[in-house]
């Protein structure tokens, strides 16, 4: 295992990195939560599947829809404007269709990007969040300072009054 705190080479019993001293421990558990297990696999396989079902539904739809409408244009124009019957009709109703659809279109483009506006500010905002916590993880303990190696040992000293007159 490496530390991926240094980057040296450790054994997988060690609990501790032999060059820097980070505990192997805590980040051998981070790293197996990470991985994941066979049923999240299983999800994720299904959930592709589902995707993929469901994107090839709803572009036939589309297809289907798409002539749908052409068929539909198609009579409008041969039935009122060819026959000359009611153009000014058949036009209204060809133009309305278009702008239908072209309306359709805009709203589900600009669906699709808010959803990839949002992924991408809940990647950042995770991503901040994270690194607030962080500080989050260490324990608050009280400060207690060492004792320093003169400590008790000042009052030997000899040292001079300097603010003494000399006679």
């Amino acid at each position: 295992m490496f530390c991926p705190n240094c980057g040296a080479n450790n054994s997988t019993e060690q609990k501790f990195c032999r060059a820097c001293g980070l505990n192997l421990e805590k980040s051998t558990e981070s790293l197996i939560e990470q991985i994941p297990s066979a049923q999240s696999a299983n999800l994720l396989r299904h959930e592709k599947a589902i995707e993929r079902f469901g994107n090839f539904a709803l572009g036939g739809l589309g297809v289907v829809g798409l002539i749908s409408v052409t068929a539909l244009l198609f009579s409008l124009v041969t039935q009122l404007i060819v026959s000359g019957t009611n153009i000014y009709t058949g036009l209204l109703l060809i133009s309305f269709f278009v702008f239908a659809i072209l309306s359709l279109i805009f709203v589900i483009f600009n669906e699709t990007l808010k959803e990839k506006k949002a992924k991408v500010n809940h990647t950042l905002t995770n991503e901040l969040t994270a690194a607030k916590n962080t500080g989050k993880l260490l324990e608050e303990k009280s400060f207690e300072s060492a004792a320093s190696v003169t400590e008790n040992s000042t009052e030997l000293l000899y040292a001079k009054n300097k603010t003494q007159k000399l006679p």
